[in-house]
Formats: C-alpha cells, sequence, structure tokens
C-alpha cells in the first residue's frame, strides 16, 4: 500500500500527491466521498488498465505527467499474477495494471524486468480504509 496526501476532490476523481515526490496524479475513486480533507493523509493501493504494454530496457520509473491523470507509466515488475493477467509496478509507488489479454500474456513480464505501458481509462484509487 501506498500513502499519500490528498490534494483535491471534485466528485469521483481524487488529486493525491505522492510522499516527497512532485507527483499530483488524478485517480477515480468510488469512496471519494469518504476520504480524508485535502492536506491529510490516506493510504491505498492504485489499479490500473493498459491498453498496450511494451517491455522496456532503459529508463527510470515515471508516472507520465506529473500532474493530472496518469497516461503512460513505466516501472520495475515487483508482482506477476498470470491469474488476473496483471502486474504489480513500482512507478514511484505501487501500481497493479491489467493486460489486455488479447495482446499480452503477464508471464511475459518477469519480476525485476521493466515495463511501460499506456493508461486505458483513469486508474482508480482503493482506500485501505474508508
Amino acid at each position: 500500500m501506498a500513502k499519500f496526501q490528498v490534494q483535491q476532490i471534485i466528485g469521483d476523481l481524487v488529486t493525491l500527491k505522492a510522499g516527497v515526490s512532485n507527483y499530483e496524479t488524478t485517480f477515480r475513486c468510488r469512496t471519494a466521498a469518504q476520504l480524508p480533507a485535502p492536506g491529510q493523509t490516506t493510504i491505498g493501493t492504485v489499479q490500473a488498465v493498459a491498453w498496450k504494454a511494451e517491455r522496456v530496457d532503459l529508463g527510470g520509473n515515471y508516472i507520465e505527467p506529473l500532474v493530472g491523470r496518469p497516461r503512460r507509466m513505466q516501472g520495475q515488475v515487483l508482482q506477476v499474477h498470470p491469474e488476473t493477467n496483471s502486474l504489480t509496478v513500482q512507478v514511484g509507488y505501487p501500481v497493479t495494471v491489467k493486460l489486455p489479454q488479447e495482446r499480452y500474456q503477464a508471464a511475459n513480464f518477469p519480476v525485476g524486468s521493466r515495463v511501460g505501458w499506456d493508461n486505458k481509462e483513469i486508474p482508480e484509487f482503493i482506500p485501505d480504509a474508508v
């Protein structure tokens, strides 16, 4: 689970700041109304759905753009989940990304490898406890 500072809540969209980074990322959150007020801290998980993904040899962990809806994410594979065709990737914080079944197999991205992907939709933030 990652720790975030709540920056803004508008409807079901929440903007969170990750640690001491410059990232202020906007996620969907079904329980946004139950999150702490802006300026306070929350913990939870991030889930994304990719429309394309590729193994990468170079580059660091990142989220693009720095502010707003994350369109592209890249990082090191922490866990492989073949049963759901998904990966848990460290991009600055852990993100579980679901890969398109018809084009990509999670087993082709071993733990320790690097992967980059484009998000199909706005990733979802799931708070630990609301």
